[in-house]
């Protein structure tokens, strides 16, 4: 009976397109980068792609904002952290032999960091939970972090060997989980909805780093709108994320069900990308999926 009521619930269906839209992000993503666009090619055009859904965002709202100058920084910030996290996953996902699934599950580790910037900056309590996600996540990572083409070894020497897109997800994981922090503190000022609409002009500041060195006509047609559709993907899946907690759905359930968008990439990835993952990659995705929801609560 409470299966019933909860498909009947307007907050899960929000929820659950909020996870296909950051799952179709990421193939989007990796599908753009196969096409031959470079990662800040992708990003430039992951911006724009943003915009629309900003705008409509604005347009329902009247255009009207809040004005907390408080508010408005920390909205902006958020963009940043954002941004640099998005343009660090690109980079992540164009290295040779960067494995989708296992990128995922490592940057869907972003709550780790914002509970422990919760413990020390907010004062926060961890609970028995988040401390046995912390110890999952932990556990996740040094698995992540060992070359899958190297041979075993104890070694200090091989242990320092890590992957070439384990470093840029490292940065993944911080700056998202520092995102985590300030949306909490925009929202004590302004609304979620004013707070993405603030985030999606922080993307705009990465715009002269990012502008590509050729025309944008150099690449193919299907490569640029991948690049797009990211944007927008992004964004909606925002969008769909605050209208489930405006529509009744309650943080502690949201959050950790709409973080699980690597269990479907995971699931999705051998078929669309034609991708596979090692038996000890396996393991660590089990150990991030479940760290994931645990650190949510």
């Amino acid at each position: 009976m409470a299966a019933v009521v909860i498909f009947k619930a307007r907050w899960f269906w929000y929820s659950v397109l909020c996870l296909l839209c950051f799952a179709a992000y990421l193939f989007v993503s990796k599908l753009g980068l196969k096409h031959g666009v470079p990662d800040p090619t992708m990003f430039y055009l992951f911006i724009w792609g943003s915009l629309p859904i900003a705008l409509a965002l604005l347009t329902l709202r009247g255009l009207q904002l809040e004005k907390s100058l408080k508010g408005i920084s920390c909205g902006i910030t958020v963009g940043i952290l954002g941004g640099a996290g998005q343009l660090a996953m690109l980079n992540a996902l164009a290295v040779p032999g960067g494995n989708t699934s296992v990128i995922s599950a490592i940057t869907g580790l972003y709550p780790m960091v914002t509970v422990v910037l919760a413990v020390l900056l907010l004062r926060e309590r961890l609970t028995g939970v988040q401390t046995a996600g912390l110890l999952l996540a932990g556990a996740a990572i040094v698995i992540f972090a060992r070359d899958p083409s190297a041979p075993f070894s104890m070694s200090l020497t091989s242990a320092l060997q890590v992957p070439e897109w384990f470093r840029p997800a490292t940065v993944v994981l911080g700056s998202w989980g520092a995102v985590g922090i300030f949306q909490k503190l925009a929202t004590n000022y302004i609304s979620a909805g004013s707070t993405m609409i603030w985030q999606t002009l922080g993307f705009f500041l990465f715009l002269p780093l990012v502008y590509p060195s050729q025309s944008l006509s150099a690449f193919v047609t299907l490569g640029l709108v991948y690049g797009l559709l990211g944007g927008a993907l992004t964004n909606l899946g925002s969008w769909f994320l605050f209208a489930a907690l405006k529509s009744g759905g309650k943080v502690s359930i949201v959050a950790p069900f709409t973080a699980l968008y690597p269990l479907v990439v995971v699931f999705l990835a051998p078929l669309i990308l034609k991708e596979s993952i090692t038996l000890m990659q396996g393991a660590g995705v089990l150990c991030a999926l479940v760290a994931i929801v645990l650190l949510s609560t």
